[in-house]
This record gives C-alpha cells, structure tokens and sequence, in this order.
C-alpha cells in the first residue's frame, strides 16, 4: 500500500513568470510516464542490496521533464547516497550526488534552530508577543500582534496571512520579478501580507504561513543588529561543519548552486538567477543532502551541541501543534506517525527546485531528496513517487 505524508506543505519561495504560488497540500497522482533520457552518474555509495535499489529507483524516475534526482538514505548500518540525470540542460553536465540546491521551504528547520539557541542564551523570548522587537508602523497592520509570540510563528499557530497565499500570488509575482535585481528582502515580502485578515485568532488555529518566518527572521535580525545568517553560520552551520551549506542571498556568492528549471514557454529556464536575490528567513538556505541528512543527525541525537532544553523547546510539548488528526508541528518541521515511527519531516519547493527531509529517531534514519524540476506535475508526481517507495518500506531499511 502507497504511504503519502498527510502533507509536505510544498510551498514556494516564489512563483517566477506567469506561475501562480502554491499554498496549500497537493494531492497530485503517482502514475509515472515513462523514464526517457536516463542518465546516471557514478557519485554515490553503494554498500547493499537495497542501496542499488535506490539507485534503480530514482534512474527510472528522471526523464525529459524530471531533469535530475538527487537521493541520501542513512541508518546505523549502511548509506546510500546517489544521483541520476542532468545537472545542466546548456552544457548537459550530469547532476553529482554533492551538488547543492535551494532548499526552499525545507530550510525552515535552521530559522527555528537559530531562534531556539538565540532564547537559550537568553538574548530573546520565544514566548514573549512580536511587538516586543517589530516596530509599531508594521505591527498596526497585522491583527492580533500584541498577542502573537515568537513561538507561534515558529509553529505557525499566529494566524498571520501568508504571504504567498494564491490571492495574493500576482501581485508577489509581478514585484519579484520587477526589483530581484535589487535584492529582495524578509520586510519586502511581508508587504503581501500586511493590513490582510488573520486566518483565526493566535493560538486557535493551525495554518502554514510563510509570513511567520520573515517575521521571525526579522526578529533575529533586530536582536543579533545585523542579518542573522552570520548567526546561523556560527551556531549551526560552521559549528556542525555543514561545509556546503550557505545562507541564500546574503551568501549567494560562495555556494556554486545547481541549477533549478522552470518550462516557461516551451523552454526550460534556469530560476537560480532569480532566486540568488532573496534574502528570506522562510527559505534561508542552500545545501546539499549529505549536510541536511548530518544537520537532523545532531537535532536528535547531540547533546554537546543542541541541550535537552533546546531539543525540548524545539520539537517538544511546549511547541507542538496539531493541524490535523494525523499531523502536527512543532518549531521547522513536521511530526507523523508512519507505519508505527515517528517521522519528522518538512518538504519545499519553489519553481526550479523541490526537496524533501524525513527523520525517524527510533531508527536513526535519514532521507532527504531533492530534484531540479520545481513544482511541474510530472516533479511534483516524482517527488511523491520516491517518498512513497521509501515510506512504504519504513521497517525494512538497511
């Protein structure tokens, strides 16, 4: 039987040209069309049995519209970490298994773990309202400020409008496109999302919303009184020696980041350009999937690194959520029961790169994947096709 998470909330960054931004679960079918255009490269470990079956599984996926797949399966016995497809559509280069791509919304776990450490230090509150730091000219133009906490945002429990909400989408298109060139900024994408309703009242509610996160970034931003990536690369990034792992925008210019394609107009086009210019705490980084594997790693299993406290603080009771009878939240990622484990996951997406991130602690398992296809039907149909496979074999993972 197929497993589909209830949801992998694929939210985009943007959505480049005439695309309209996603907002909500997708339910899109798993049928396959035919693989054409396989290509593999060598770049990955094969260890067992099961690991070439990977490698099988993700070759038979790539074709003319799923340009590449990129695939990290991890348990205490054995690593499989393996690529399949294009890199490059100009130059044809194959995708490596190393490669590093815009994690979209996936990246939203290392926001969350930089305001966790940032309240364990006790430079912030993470229970303390968000007009303790935004200044009163945004605050008045989203309702119910003086009652929504930092950790509501994390867990997006405010209520707050989402700023790639589909009404919203055209607008946000047209703005993105017209001044990314500038730099485009967590204040200039809260824009969308000012003066609009609240979805409910803080607290009585659960809806994914982007505008937590760039309210939450802006935060971090005003208590460290400089952009927080520096933050980021020096409590997370360096400190669990992420090496391929690199802060979007603000350090754009150091990661060489695989292209993400988008068909517009009968021609696929390169989004990476585009989205190099956003500096937004609700899409923060790009990596690889070896360093987002290492990242969930130390999340559940470093006490040196991430204390009890701040591992409680950040998936436990206190910030946990429930958006449905089958699905919860807590501070940048998802919590599931699959199949009898727990799984922690968060997926993203924007047009160009779509990825995905799961961990079950009770068996020190890792998966994460990404493709360079975006949100297209046959991407997205990919996407789902591999968590399923994965999924529904959960307690027979090497």
């Amino acid at each position: 039987m197929m497993t589909k998470l209830i949801t992998t909330h694929i939210y985009p960054l943007i959505a480049t040209f005439m695309l309209t931004a996603c907002g909500g679960s997708h339910n899109s079918n798993t049928d396959l069309a035919a693989a054409k255009n396989t290509l593999s490269t060598p770049e990955h470990t094969r260890s067992s049995l099961k690991a070439i079956n990977y490698q099988t599984l993700i070759d038979g996926l790539v074709s003319d519209n799923v340009h590449g797949i990129i695939l990290h399966v991890s348990t205490p016995e054995d690593v499989f970490t393996g690529s399949s497809g294009i890199a490059d559509l100009a130059t044809q280069a194959p995708l490596e298994a190393g490669a590093i791509y815009h994690l979209a919304s996936t990246g939203k776990v290392f926001t969350a773990l930089l305001a966790v450490k940032l309240d364990q230090q006790g430079l912030l509150d993470l229970d303390a309202t968000i007009d303790t730091w935004l200044p009163e000219r945004l605050t008045q133009q989203i309702l119910f400020s003086e009652q929504i906490t930092l950790r509501q945002l994390l867990n997006h429990s405010s209520g707050i409008y989402n700023y790639s909400d589909r009404d919203s989408a055209d607008a946000y298109v047209e703005f993105v496109l017209s001044n990314y060139e500038n730099s485009i900024s967590n204040e200039d994408l809260l824009e969308f999302a000012l003066g609009k309703p609240a979805y409910f009242k803080p607290g009585e509610g659960v809806e994914y919303s982007n505008s937590n996160y760039v309210l939450a970034g802006m935060i971090l931003d005003k208590v460290l009184g400089q952009p927080n990536a520096y933050a980021m690369r020096d409590k997370i990034i360096d400190r669990l020696e992420l090496t391929q792992t690199f802060s979007v925008g603000v350090e754009a210019d150091l990661a060489g980041v695989t292209p993400g394609y988008e068909l517009q107009d009968g021609n696929y086009v390169d989004t990476w350009p585009i989205l190099r210019h956003v500096t937004a705490a609700s899409t923060p980084v790009a990596s690889t999937v070896a360093d987002l594997s290492k990242l969930m790693s130390h999340i559940f299993h470093d006490d040196a690194w991430l204390s009890q406290n701040e591992r409680n603080e950040l998936i436990g009771q206190q910030s946990l959520v429930r958006e449905s009878e089958e699905l919860e939240y807590v501070l940048g990622l998802f919590k599931q029961q699959i199949h009898g484990y727990t799984v922690f996951h968060h997926s993203g997406a924007n047009h160009g790169y779509i990825s995905n991130n799961l961990y079950i602690p009770e068996l020190k398992t890792s998966i994460v994947y990404f493709l360079n296809c975006g949100l297209s039907a046959p991407c997205q149909d990919a996407f789902y096709d591999i968590e399923a496979a994965i999924l529904d074999n959960i307690g027979n993972l090497p």
